[in-house]
């Protein structure tokens, strides 16, 4: 059986109109409204799978508290460490011990040990204090003295070495004391040693724009 339906019939038209304006009307809400959304919504899945990405490699890591305690602990000790070699205060004493040890070791005697000058400044993060001393040994005695120096926990350095032959001794002979220590005394040396201290480092002052002059 056929269906007659006649498409110029008003009310066949009307009752087009009537089904084909809610369609139109879903389609423009879909587009204008729903898809964005939708659009939206898959961007933010997106970026919140690249976050969560980057969390778990952040919280990977990431030390334990006693991991960041134990680090702590190691800076801090070496820390220690640096400023012994490096002190931002003098401690004359402190130093006068080290050298008394390092005398007794290479057996020399230290006869004079005087504070000279003071240089500081010159854009420089550390102050040099220079000390004039005076040791009476032997050759070797002189080198195991220089040796102990060098190995102190501190930055030192040896200047203006002058060496000359002890006028006090009879050069080849050495007194009862002196051949039971190995301690001679034919040398007379007189040099500068220096020791650091630091003063930190001065920030860079500003560069002041000028002012543009008036006319």
């Amino acid at each position: 059986m056929a269906i007659d339906f006649d498409i110029k019939d008003p009310k066949n038209q009307k009752m087009i109109a009537i089904f084909m304006v809610p369609v139109v009307l879903l389609v423009l809400f879909y587009h204008f409204m729903i898809k964005p959304v939708v659009t939206e919504l898959q961007s933010k899945k997106a970026e919140i799978v690249t976050l969560t990405q980057k969390l778990e490699a952040t919280k990977k890591s990431l030390h334990s508290p006693a991991e960041l305690n134990a680090q702590k602990e190691q800076l801090q000790e070496k820390y220690r460490e640096l400023e012994q070699y490096l002190p931002d205060t003098e401690n004359v004493a402190r130093l006068l011990d080290q050298l008394s040890e390092v005398e007794y070791t290479a057996k020399v005697y230290v006869v004079g040990f005087d504070a000279t000058q003071t240089i500081e400044g010159k854009g420089k993060p550390y102050k040099q204090n220079k000390y004039k001393m005076t040791v009476q040994c032997g050759y070797h005695q002189f080198a195991d003295f220089m040796g102990g120096i060098m190995t102190l926990p501190r930055i030192l350095s040896v200047s203006e070495l002058k060496m000359s032959l002890n006028a006090d001794v009879v050069q080849g002979e050495k007194n009862e004391a002196e051949a039971q220590t190995d301690q001679p005394r034919n040398l007379t040396v007189e040099c500068i040693l220096s020791s650091y201290i630091f003063t930190g480092v001065q920030a860079e002052e500003p560069v002041s724009k000028k002012s543009p002059a008036k006319k």
